[in-house]
Protein backbone atom coordinates (compact mmCIF):
# COMPACT_ATOMS: atom_id res chain seq x y z
CA UNK A 1 0.00 0.00 0.00
CA UNK A 2 1.50 3.33 -1.06
CA UNK A 3 2.02 6.03 1.55
CA UNK A 4 0.82 9.54 0.97
CA UNK A 5 3.41 12.34 0.67
CA UNK A 6 2.21 13.70 4.01
CA UNK A 7 2.93 10.39 5.72
CA UNK A 8 6.37 10.19 4.17
CA UNK A 9 7.19 13.68 5.36
CA UNK A 10 6.29 12.78 8.94
CA UNK A 11 8.31 9.54 9.04
CA UNK A 12 11.41 10.35 6.95
CA UNK A 13 14.40 11.78 8.83
CA UNK A 14 17.14 14.11 7.71
CA UNK A 15 20.12 12.51 6.03
CA UNK A 16 23.64 13.30 7.21
CA UNK A 17 24.39 15.56 4.23
CA UNK A 18 21.22 17.57 4.67
CA UNK A 19 21.82 17.87 8.40
CA UNK A 20 25.38 19.14 7.90
CA UNK A 21 24.35 21.60 5.20
CA UNK A 22 21.56 22.94 7.42
CA UNK A 23 23.89 23.45 10.38
CA UNK A 24 26.52 25.16 8.20
CA UNK A 25 23.93 27.46 6.58
CA UNK A 26 24.56 26.15 3.08
CA UNK A 27 20.94 25.52 2.05
CA UNK A 28 18.72 27.64 -0.16
CA UNK A 29 16.00 29.56 1.72
CA UNK A 30 13.21 27.27 0.48
CA UNK A 31 15.07 24.11 1.50
CA UNK A 32 15.99 25.63 4.87
CA UNK A 33 12.35 26.48 5.53
CA UNK A 34 11.28 22.95 4.62
CA UNK A 35 13.77 21.46 7.08
CA UNK A 36 12.75 23.88 9.82
CA UNK A 37 9.15 22.76 9.38
CA UNK A 38 10.28 19.14 9.66
CA UNK A 39 12.24 19.89 12.84
CA UNK A 40 9.20 21.49 14.45
CA UNK A 41 7.49 18.08 14.49
CA UNK A 42 10.40 15.60 14.59
CA UNK A 43 12.05 15.25 18.01
CA UNK A 44 14.67 12.78 16.73
CA UNK A 45 15.99 15.08 14.01
CA UNK A 46 15.88 18.08 16.35
CA UNK A 47 18.06 16.18 18.82
CA UNK A 48 20.50 15.23 16.03
CA UNK A 49 20.77 18.84 14.87
CA UNK A 50 21.27 20.03 18.44
CA UNK A 51 23.91 17.39 19.19
CA UNK A 52 25.83 18.14 15.99
CA UNK A 53 25.70 21.89 16.66
CA UNK A 54 26.97 21.39 20.21
CA UNK A 55 29.79 19.17 18.97
CA UNK A 56 30.83 21.77 16.42
CA UNK A 57 30.73 24.54 19.02
CA UNK A 58 32.58 22.48 21.63
CA UNK A 59 35.29 21.55 19.12
CA UNK A 60 35.82 25.19 18.17
CA UNK A 61 35.96 26.26 21.82
CA UNK A 62 38.29 23.41 22.74
CA UNK A 63 40.73 24.58 20.11
CA UNK A 64 41.02 27.88 21.96
CA UNK A 65 41.65 26.33 25.38
CA UNK A 66 45.11 24.98 24.68
CA UNK A 67 47.89 26.18 22.41
CA UNK A 68 51.09 24.07 22.48
CA UNK A 69 54.22 26.23 22.78
CA UNK A 70 56.24 26.56 19.54
CA UNK A 71 59.38 25.11 21.14
CA UNK A 72 57.51 21.92 22.07
CA UNK A 73 56.46 21.38 18.47
CA UNK A 74 59.99 22.14 17.28
CA UNK A 75 61.50 19.56 19.66
CA UNK A 76 58.96 16.93 18.60
CA UNK A 77 59.62 17.56 14.90
CA UNK A 78 63.39 17.35 15.43
CA UNK A 79 63.06 14.11 17.39
CA UNK A 80 60.91 12.51 14.68
CA UNK A 81 63.48 13.41 12.01
CA UNK A 82 66.42 12.17 14.09
CA UNK A 83 64.84 8.73 14.40
CA UNK A 84 65.02 8.33 10.62
CA UNK A 85 68.67 9.45 10.32
CA UNK A 86 70.50 6.10 11.18
CA UNK A 87 68.86 4.31 8.23
CA UNK A 88 71.02 6.10 5.62
CA UNK A 89 74.54 5.13 6.92
CA UNK A 90 73.48 1.46 7.22
CA UNK A 91 72.37 1.35 3.59
CA UNK A 92 75.64 3.02 2.45
CA UNK A 93 77.78 0.44 4.32
CA UNK A 94 75.97 -2.47 2.65
CA UNK A 95 76.53 -0.95 -0.78
CA UNK A 96 80.26 -0.34 -0.22
CA UNK A 97 80.78 -3.93 1.03
CA UNK A 98 78.96 -5.35 -2.02
CA UNK A 99 76.49 -7.06 0.29
CA UNK A 100 73.10 -8.08 -1.05
CA UNK A 101 70.48 -5.58 -0.20
CA UNK A 102 66.76 -5.83 -0.20
CA UNK A 103 64.68 -3.36 -2.05
CA UNK A 104 63.57 -0.98 0.65
CA UNK A 105 59.89 -0.51 1.19
CA UNK A 106 58.62 2.77 -0.06
CA UNK A 107 58.59 5.35 2.71
CA UNK A 108 56.30 8.29 2.29
CA UNK A 109 57.99 11.44 3.51
CA UNK A 110 56.08 13.65 5.86
CA UNK A 111 56.83 17.33 5.83
CA UNK A 112 57.66 19.11 9.06
CA UNK A 113 54.42 21.09 8.82
CA UNK A 114 52.45 17.85 8.75
CA UNK A 115 54.30 16.53 11.80
CA UNK A 116 53.61 19.78 13.59
CA UNK A 117 49.91 19.60 12.77
CA UNK A 118 49.75 15.97 13.94
CA UNK A 119 51.54 16.81 17.17
CA UNK A 120 49.24 19.76 17.79
CA UNK A 121 46.19 17.57 17.24
CA UNK A 122 47.48 14.97 19.70
CA UNK A 123 48.30 17.56 22.33
CA UNK A 124 44.94 19.26 21.82
CA UNK A 125 43.04 15.97 22.19
CA UNK A 126 44.90 15.01 25.35
CA UNK A 127 44.38 18.48 26.79
CA UNK A 128 40.64 18.49 26.01
CA UNK A 129 40.04 15.00 27.41
CA UNK A 130 41.96 15.87 30.54
CA UNK A 131 39.94 19.04 30.97
CA UNK A 132 36.66 17.11 30.72
CA UNK A 133 37.86 14.55 33.28
CA UNK A 134 38.95 17.21 35.73
CA UNK A 135 35.73 19.22 35.33
CA UNK A 136 32.86 16.71 35.12
CA UNK A 137 30.46 19.05 36.93
CA UNK A 138 30.93 21.67 34.21
CA UNK A 139 29.41 19.50 31.46
CA UNK A 140 25.87 20.73 32.10
CA UNK A 141 27.07 24.34 32.34
CA UNK A 142 28.87 23.99 29.01
CA UNK A 143 25.72 22.59 27.39
CA UNK A 144 23.61 25.45 28.75
CA UNK A 145 26.09 28.09 27.63
CA UNK A 146 26.53 26.56 24.17
CA UNK A 147 22.78 26.64 23.60
CA UNK A 148 22.52 30.21 24.84
CA UNK A 149 25.34 31.31 22.53
CA UNK A 150 23.59 29.58 19.64
CA UNK A 151 20.50 31.77 20.23
CA UNK A 152 22.69 34.87 19.93
CA UNK A 153 23.68 33.99 16.37
CA UNK A 154 22.38 36.38 13.74
CA UNK A 155 21.04 33.41 11.76
CA UNK A 156 19.19 31.90 14.74
CA UNK A 157 15.42 32.27 14.45
CA UNK A 158 13.13 31.08 17.26
CA UNK A 159 10.73 28.30 16.32
CA UNK A 160 7.90 30.40 17.72
CA UNK A 161 8.20 34.19 17.62
CA UNK A 162 5.76 35.97 19.89
CA UNK A 163 5.56 38.21 22.93
CA UNK A 164 2.14 36.77 23.79
CA UNK A 165 2.21 34.07 26.45
CA UNK A 166 -1.08 32.72 25.10
CA UNK A 167 0.73 31.97 21.84
CA UNK A 168 4.00 30.63 23.25
CA UNK A 169 2.62 28.25 25.89
CA UNK A 170 0.09 26.43 23.61
CA UNK A 171 2.82 25.92 21.01
CA UNK A 172 4.50 23.41 23.34
CA UNK A 173 1.39 21.26 23.77
CA UNK A 174 2.12 17.80 22.40
CA UNK A 175 5.82 18.61 22.10
CA UNK A 176 6.75 18.25 25.79
CA UNK A 177 5.88 15.56 28.36
CA UNK A 178 5.14 18.30 30.90
CA UNK A 179 3.40 21.67 31.08
CA UNK A 180 4.28 25.04 32.56
CA UNK A 181 2.82 28.50 33.04
CA UNK A 182 4.11 31.86 31.86
CA UNK A 183 3.68 35.01 33.97
CA UNK A 184 1.54 37.85 32.74
CA UNK A 185 3.51 40.78 31.28
CA UNK A 186 2.68 42.90 34.34
CA UNK A 187 4.23 40.24 36.59
CA UNK A 188 7.56 40.30 34.75
CA UNK A 189 10.41 42.47 36.09
CA UNK A 190 10.69 46.00 34.62
CA UNK A 191 11.85 46.19 30.99
CA UNK A 192 11.61 42.40 30.58
CA UNK A 193 9.98 41.03 27.43
CA UNK A 194 9.18 37.54 26.19
CA UNK A 195 10.24 37.32 22.55
CA UNK A 196 9.83 33.64 21.58
CA UNK A 197 10.73 30.05 22.34
CA UNK A 198 12.34 26.89 21.04
CA UNK A 199 11.90 23.19 21.65
CA UNK A 200 15.30 21.85 22.68
CA UNK A 201 16.99 19.05 24.59
CA UNK A 202 19.03 19.35 27.78
CA UNK A 203 21.11 16.40 28.91
CA UNK A 204 19.16 14.30 26.42
CA UNK A 205 15.75 15.29 27.82
CA UNK A 206 13.16 17.52 26.08
CA UNK A 207 13.09 21.07 27.37
CA UNK A 208 11.39 24.38 26.71
CA UNK A 209 13.80 27.18 25.86
CA UNK A 210 12.13 30.52 26.55
CA UNK A 211 13.77 33.62 25.10
CA UNK A 212 13.53 36.92 26.96
CA UNK A 213 15.20 40.31 26.85
CA UNK A 214 16.03 42.35 29.93
CA UNK A 215 16.85 45.87 28.79
CA UNK A 216 19.00 44.95 25.75
CA UNK A 217 20.41 41.74 27.20
CA UNK A 218 19.37 38.37 25.77
CA UNK A 219 18.21 35.75 28.29
CA UNK A 220 17.74 32.01 27.75
CA UNK A 221 15.50 30.21 30.24
CA UNK A 222 15.41 26.40 30.20
CA UNK A 223 12.44 24.55 31.68
CA UNK A 224 12.79 20.80 32.22
CA UNK A 225 10.83 18.13 34.03
CA UNK A 226 12.20 17.79 37.55
CA UNK A 227 11.81 14.01 37.68
CA UNK A 228 14.04 13.43 34.63
CA UNK A 229 16.40 16.42 34.53
CA UNK A 230 19.85 16.48 36.17
CA UNK A 231 20.39 17.99 39.60
CA UNK A 232 21.57 21.58 39.70
CA UNK A 233 23.55 21.54 42.95
CA UNK A 234 26.90 21.56 41.14
CA UNK A 235 25.97 24.20 38.56
CA UNK A 236 28.44 27.13 38.73
CA UNK A 237 27.08 30.65 39.18
CA UNK A 238 29.17 32.05 36.34
CA UNK A 239 30.86 30.71 33.25
CA UNK A 240 32.84 32.60 30.59
CA UNK A 241 31.38 35.91 31.73
CA UNK A 242 27.75 34.68 31.76
CA UNK A 243 25.54 34.19 34.81
CA UNK A 244 23.79 30.85 35.35
CA UNK A 245 21.05 30.87 37.96
CA UNK A 246 18.66 28.02 38.76
CA UNK A 247 15.52 27.29 40.74
CA UNK A 248 13.08 24.43 41.19
CA UNK A 249 9.35 23.99 41.64
CA UNK A 250 7.59 20.74 42.62
CA UNK A 251 7.47 19.75 38.92
CA UNK A 252 10.10 21.83 37.10
CA UNK A 253 13.73 22.81 37.05
CA UNK A 254 14.38 26.32 35.78
CA UNK A 255 17.79 27.56 34.63
CA UNK A 256 18.47 31.03 33.22
CA UNK A 257 21.61 32.09 31.32
CA UNK A 258 22.52 35.68 30.46
CA UNK A 259 25.10 38.42 30.82
CA UNK A 260 22.56 40.70 32.50
CA UNK A 261 22.91 41.85 36.10
CA UNK A 262 22.54 38.72 38.32
CA UNK A 263 19.93 40.40 40.52
CA UNK A 264 17.71 41.10 37.50
CA UNK A 265 18.13 37.53 36.32
CA UNK A 266 16.99 36.31 39.74
CA UNK A 267 13.91 38.53 39.50
CA UNK A 268 12.95 36.89 36.21
CA UNK A 269 13.39 33.41 37.67
CA UNK A 270 11.30 34.40 40.70
CA UNK A 271 8.45 35.54 38.43
CA UNK A 272 8.55 32.21 36.57
CA UNK A 273 8.52 30.26 39.84
CA UNK A 274 5.58 32.32 41.07
CA UNK A 275 3.67 31.60 37.85
CA UNK A 276 3.82 27.84 38.52
CA UNK A 277 1.98 28.14 41.82
CA UNK A 278 -1.72 27.22 41.71
CA UNK A 279 -4.11 30.12 41.86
Amino acid sequence: MNQTPQANQSTDHLGHDKLSAFIDGELAPAEKQRIEQHLSTCHECTLRVLSATQLKTATARAGQRFAPPPDALARLTAQLHSQQAPAKPLQTMKTQANLPTKTPARIFSIRPAAWAALAAAILLTVSFLGWRQLHPTNTLAAELLDQHLATLSSSATPQVISTDRHTVKPWFQGRLPFSFNLPEPAALPPDTTLKGANLTYLNGQPAALLLFTIHKHEVSVFLTQRSTSPTLTTLPNTRSGFTLHAATTPDLRIVAVSDVNPAELDNLIASLVQAQKPI
